[in-house]
């Protein structure tokens, strides 16, 4: 709500702020020297927005230029190292929506991630590490206290598998030797990719093909940060699990004898994880509903897609102009049989041999978009026209 997330809990210049924070120690080479995790006040002079702090750090005009560029040039320094261990480097595109007065969509674009956003996000890094590093030390009675943590598995083979035929539909030839060393592969594959029209769908699928994170007391590490330890703790105002680890923080640095069971812990982990996939859900539902606005005027337009997913009822294909995915169903892919392949993830002609397969560049147009069902129809646009033209023939 605007009124925590702007008002009462953001740092808003010239006022008190109470707030938890991790306070660190750098040396020149900003390598941690110490740090100190405590309750404290933030007076703060100044807020940017992330157009604001980007401005300053490219041209070197505006206030506390010397300060960001600092900031900047250190967050540069931590991602290096990060990748160095063997940290992915993803860059899932986003889509944000230009909008009339009335709400509705008039254009699509993609979030463009700067250094302003990254530098932000690495120094959260840096204290999200450091805090789990902090609690898994943390002793009461001879025994170590229950800690929230923010875990990654490694890979699936199978999946890396699939991922890599995929890969290799547009030319990129990888192979998964170990799915422990599978992050040098990945950080190959996305530079590579960088600013071409497969990027979506293979850093998509790419994400798809790795575990899911998840909140838990038995610390097994992060993969996809290279991190032995993690978890949430900056940002409170979003997540149940930042505040979980404050209260145990406080909890253990006021030496309470009130300490939560791992059983009680284990549980809220669990929830909070199982909420976190709502939530995403319902974030992906919301982009879809918006999507689906947009497209509803551009009935009976045909459009560039390529093809994101294969299953036996169909093919989806996502718009390259405006990253909306839509479902072609195998009734309308041709005057004969499909048969779907699951390993191969492709659905093959009985008669003509004809393949539909993901990453396939083909041509799309919009059937149908019905805001009740949350649904756009696609059909092929050129078996869309002969079917048409077959249809004016008979008559």
């Amino acid at each position: 709500p605007e009124k925590l997330s702007n008002i009462l809990c953001s740092l808003r210049p010239n006022e008190d702020k109470l707030t938890f924070s991790s306070i660190f120690e750098l040396s020149e080479k900003f390598d941690l020297v110490n740090f100190t995790i405590a309750k404290t006040v933030i007076h703060s002079k100044r807020r940017f927005t992330y157009e604001q702090a980007q401005h300053a750090i490219e041209t070197g005009n505006g206030d506390h230029v010397a300060e960001l560029q600092l900031l900047n040039r250190m967050s540069k320094v931590f991602r290096q190292r990060r990748l160095k261990k063997g940290a992915i480097a993803f860059e899932k595109e986003e889509v944000k929506f230009k909008l009339d007065k009335t709400g509705k969509p008039i254009g699509i674009m993609l979030k463009v991630r700067k250094d302003a956003h990254l530098l932000v996000e690495d120094f959260m890094l840096l204290a999200n590490e450091t805090v789990a590093r902090f609690g898994s030390k943390l002793k009461k009675d001879k025994k170590v206290n229950p800690f929230v943590y923010r875990v990654h598995d490694k890979p699936d083979p199978v999946k890396l598998e699939i991922f890599s035929t995929v890969a290799s539909r547009f030319g990129y030839n990888i192979r998964f030797k170990d799915p422990k060393d599978a992050a040098e592969t990945f950080n190959s594959l996305l530079k590579a990719i960088d600013g071409k029209p497969e990027q979506n769908v293979l850093e998509t699928l790419a994400i798809r093909s790795m575990a899911k994170a998840a909140y838990t007391t038995a610390n097994i590490g992060h993969y996809g940060l290279a991190m032995e330890y993690y978890t949430h703790f900056t940002s409170p105002i979003r997540r149940y699990p930042d505040v979980l680890v404050h209260r145990l923080l406080e909890e253990i640095l006021n030496n309470s004898d009130k300490m939560i069971t791992k059983v009680e812990l284990e549980a809220r982990c669990k929830n909070s994880s199982l909420m976190e996939r709502k939530a995403m859900d319902a974030e992906r539902e919301a982009i879809k509903y918006k999507q689906i606005e947009f497209l509803e005027n551009k009935v009976g337009e045909d459009f560039d897609a390529i093809i994101t997913g294969v299953i036996a009822r169909g093919i989806f294909a996502e718009i390259k102009a405006n990253k909306c995915e839509g479902m072609v169903n195998v009734e309308l892919l041709g005057n004969e049989d499909f048969v779907y392949e699951e390993k191969m993830v492709r659905l093959v002609g009985r008669k003509t041999g004809k393949v539909f397969q993901l990453g396939d560049a083909i041509k799309v147009k919009v059937l149908s978009a019905d805001i009740v069902l949350r649904r756009i129809d696609l059909g092929l646009a050129d078996e869309a026209e002969r079917k048409t033209k077959s249809k004016k023939k008979a008559w």
